[in-house]
């Protein structure tokens, strides 16, 4: 009776054992967001359009006043724009809708690219 004793309480160890191992596992999957960012500095007291992809097209107030870096101060002033991450074909328009700035990038994911307007 001994033997089987001790028979049964290493099997009940064992499973024990596993019972906890098991139950400390964890696995998580993390998924990033697929976006990127932009940042406009300007440095005018101008108005300007944003098109992005040829799909989305967003409007940068005219500067209000400057600070001491000479640069704009606005709605706009250190505001990050979402866009998708990837390609990204960036044109710019000034008030009076000519094409000032055309520029095509790859932006990973999370990343910011700040955009100088003059």
């Amino acid at each position: 009776m001994n033997y089987m004793f001790k028979s049964k309480a290493k099997l009940i160890l064992v499973f024990v054992f596993l019972f906890i191992a098991g139950c400390g596992y964890k696995q998580t999957n993390l998924q990033s967001q697929d976006v990127a960012y932009l940042k406009f500095n300007k440095s005018t007291f101008q108005e300007y359009t944003v098109v992005v992809n040829d799909k989305y097209t967003f409007k940068l107030d005219a500067c209000v006043q400057k600070d001491n870096n000479e640069q704009c101060v606005s709605s706009t002033y250190n505001k990050l724009f979402e866009v998708s991450s990837g390609n990204v074909v960036l044109k710019v328009f000034d008030s009076n809708n000519n094409l000032i700035m055309r520029k095509e990038m790859y932006i990973g994911i999370s990343n910011t690219v700040e955009i100088n307007l003059k």
